[in-house]
């Protein structure tokens, strides 16, 4: 079982996939996190642009894999690219991981390995824009707290 996330815990952005086009929503998704009591490892890549990725393979690939552990990996944008990033041996780390679109094939890579910990939900620069009971769905899993019913 993942460990639930609690206040001070860093996160890290990973840019997997395409390039960072609108840095507000970034930041948006950011502060939601940041509004949870979390801290950001804000990286330098995250401006990266080569071609239609958000930097070279190694690049990425090293953003998915950063040296530091961080309880939490959040991508910032989907877009074609991640997939590439599954040629290599992949060094997984226990931890959560957040992340949907074309994501999805390295939350299901990590999940076949035999870590926990994948949420297919909202990308950090989508995430400001989500209503606010999809955020608190989203907190309590990533915290360890019972999940409401939204069906009654």
């Amino acid at each position: 079982m993942t460990k639930p996330l609690k206040k001070g815990d860093l996160f890290h952005v990973v840019a997997a996939s395409s390039p960072i086009s609108n840095k507000n929503d970034l930041h948006e998704g950011i502060k939601v996190l940041e509004g949870w009591g979390l801290t950001c490892n804000y990286i330098d890549s995250i401006d990266n642009s080569w071609g239609y990725f958000a930097g070279s393979d190694e690049v990425r690939f090293n953003n998915l894999h950063p040296k530091k552990h961080f309880p939490l990996l959040a991508f910032a944008r989907g877009g074609w690219g991640s997939a590439r990033l599954l040629e290599r041996t992949q060094p997984w780390k226990e931890g959560w991981m957040i992340g949907f679109s074309d994501l999805t094939s390295i939350l299901l890579a990590r999940y076949s390995s035999g870590f926990l910990g994948g949420v297919h939900g909202p990308l950090i620069t989508t995430l400001g824009a989500e209503p606010d009971w999809s955020k608190e769905r989203l907190k309590s899993i990533l915290f360890g707290k019972h999940v409401p019913n939204i069906h009654g």
